[in-house]
């Protein structure tokens, strides 16, 4: 016998947050989720095994769908046929959300779960390449004085039109995949922890970081008007002031290869960048 797959449904909820409870927390509260971005794999027990999702983003002038699967032991020891099984789905998803009059990628990061072969097959090829950069906080890091003419606070978005135009502006100056909706940052914001730190020059938005519980020191821009006067090294101070006052002493942040001005940035203030993650991309018929 072999696996089947199903739709997603309200009534798989706890064991879909078994397997994944970020994919549980997603398709409950962030409004850019609903039941039918999602596919289950099931053993000839009627047990639930893998499942899979979309997560829709955009990236320049085209769209993006990125694959996303999960497994737990079971699935893990049947990987090749839930894989196989999965995979159309999950492309039956992205047909039918994807905006067919412009151009779309579907995107994985895993490169399903080790599977080259299976990547090579079905045509994914190298799109786009990120390093996972680290930063210890025991070893200090270099005191920067506030750039004059700005202000740098905390940024809660308090009204819907705040979270709007946080939005427009982040993504505007964002390099790589973008996730990034009102719906993705209002969930955000109710998580456990989300600390947005933004800087203003009068009342427009020129540059802004985000910390939250992991250690994160992401989703870091900065008008170009205001690169070269140290406000992005600032920002970045702001963020270890405040995870250290949670008592956290390693940041992380994820950059793009290409984004070098951001590289040389976090270089210049000791980050490393230990791990380098591969993005595979196919073009959508």
């Amino acid at each position: 016998m072999a696996v089947t797959v199903r739709a997603y449904h309200a009534g798989l909820e706890e064991q879909v947050d078994q397997i994944s409870h970020k994919a549980w927390v997603l398709f409950k509260y962030n409004k850019d989720y609903d039941y039918p971005m999602m596919s289950c794999v099931f053993n000839e027990q009627d047990e639930l095994i893998a499942l899979g999702y979309i997560r829709k983003g955009y990236d320049d002038d085209h769209d993006v769908m990125e694959v996303v699967m999960d497994v737990n032991e079971r699935g893990a020891e049947r990987i090749s046929e839930v894989r196989i099984a999965l995979y159309p789905a999950l492309i039956e998803i992205s047909q039918a959300i994807r905006n067919p009059n412009k151009r779309t990628k579907l995107v994985a990061w895993n490169d399903f779960h080790g599977c080259g072969e299976f990547r090579y097959d079905e045509e994914f090829a190298p799109f786009q390449t990120y390093y996972y950069a680290k930063l210890s906080l025991e070893k200090g890091y270099p005191e920067i004085q506030m750039p004059s003419g700005i202000e740098v606070r905390h940024h809660p978005m308090e009204t819907i039109e705040e979270r709007m135009k946080y939005t427009e502006v982040e993504n505007h100056y964002l390099k790589g995949v973008v996730y990034r909706s009102v719906n993705m940052l209002e969930w955000m914001m109710a998580g456990p922890e989300l600390h947005t730190i933004a800087a203003f020059d009068g009342d427009e938005l020129v540059g802004s970081v985000m910390c939250w519980q992991t250690g994160a020191v992401d989703r870091f821009f900065v008008h170009p008007r205001w690169r070269n006067t140290g406000l992005g090294e600032y920002l970045l101070t702001k963020g270890f002031e405040y995870h250290l006052q949670k008592g956290r002493t390693e940041v992380d942040t994820l950059v793009h290869a290409k984004d070098e001005p951001t590289m040389r940035l976090l270089e210049s203030m000791g980050y490393s960048f230990p791990v380098k993650l591969e993005l595979y991309a196919m073009n959508m018929k």
